[in-house]
């Protein structure tokens, strides 16, 4: 690429480095919590697949008919998604992964998260979570909850820099979590983003909210303000953005 240049002069306001194969490694993961009605939380097994896919369709039909669909169906998971009997080959080559949370007492998977990585941009997007609809409410659904917000450690592992998530708009729970709770950045609003079913053979385009957050020195690389070019309208929304995350419950920080 020597005898090409980039349209400007861009990286004065961070740090650069030499261009290198990227990759991002699913952490391996099995831990019990403590206290009463203990769960499991693990990775994804081949004889887990039907009960995966059985909780995704009670907890997001939303997503029949999407890019996403996939999840709905068992078939549709094994050379998608890292699984723990081929996890030294799969947890480098696999763009998903799947982690379960299961009663240790009854062994019912009572939550999942999907995440999907990129591995040349170093990013991982938490897809999306699932929690069984008996399990919602009340102490259940913040245990739950405060499991699910330990996952941000468990991301720093995987050698991503930038993470992001959107969260649907037909409730406001998982906003909530994301900017009140664990501190993460509002990207910005993203109406008609996709596709989402609505009964029958019914759909219609779904608003969400995206979010971000940048870890593992990810913010060092990442150009300031100052060099950006943007229109009055553009930088107003930025500043507008930036006022408005400063009110999140943890500031991002670069390790």
């Amino acid at each position: 690429m020597s005898a090409y240049h980039p349209y400007a002069e861009m990286g004065k306001t961070c740090r650069t480095r030499v261009i290198e194969e990227k990759k991002i490694v699913w952490p391996s993961l099995i831990r019990t919590t403590s206290g009463d009605k203990a769960l499991v939380i693990r990775v994804l097994g081949k004889n887990d697949i039907g009960t995966a896919a059985e909780l995704w369709r009670m907890s997001y039909p939303e997503v029949y008919g999407s890019i996403h669909e996939w999840i709905l169906f068992p078939e549709e998971y094994e050379g998608r998604v890292a699984l723990k009997e081929n996890w030294e080959s799969d947890s480098k080559d696999r763009m998903y992964a799947m982690i379960l949370g299961e009663e240790a007492d009854t062994k019912k998977i009572v939550f999942a998260t999907m995440l999907t990585k990129f591995d040349m941009n170093l990013q991982v997007e938490a897809s999306f979570i699932a929690i069984h609809p008996d399990y919602r409410q009340g102490k259940g659904g913040v245990r739950i909850w405060s499991e699910l917000s330990a996952f941000y450690e468990w991301m720093k592992d995987t050698g991503a820099e930038y993470i992001t998530v959107f969260c649907e708009t037909w409730h406001n729970i998982t906003q909530y979590i994301w900017f009140k709770r664990m501190g993460w950045k509002i990207a910005g609003i993203f109406p008609g983003s996709y596709t989402r079913w609505c009964g029958d053979r019914n759909e219609y385009r779904g608003c969400t909210v995206h979010f971000y957050r940048l870890i593992n020195d990810g913010g060092a690389y990442s150009t300031k303000p100052e060099e950006w070019q943007l229109i009055p309208e553009i930088r107003k929304l930025w500043d507008c953005l930036e006022e408005i995350n400063k009110q999140s419950e943890e500031e991002i920080s670069v390790d």
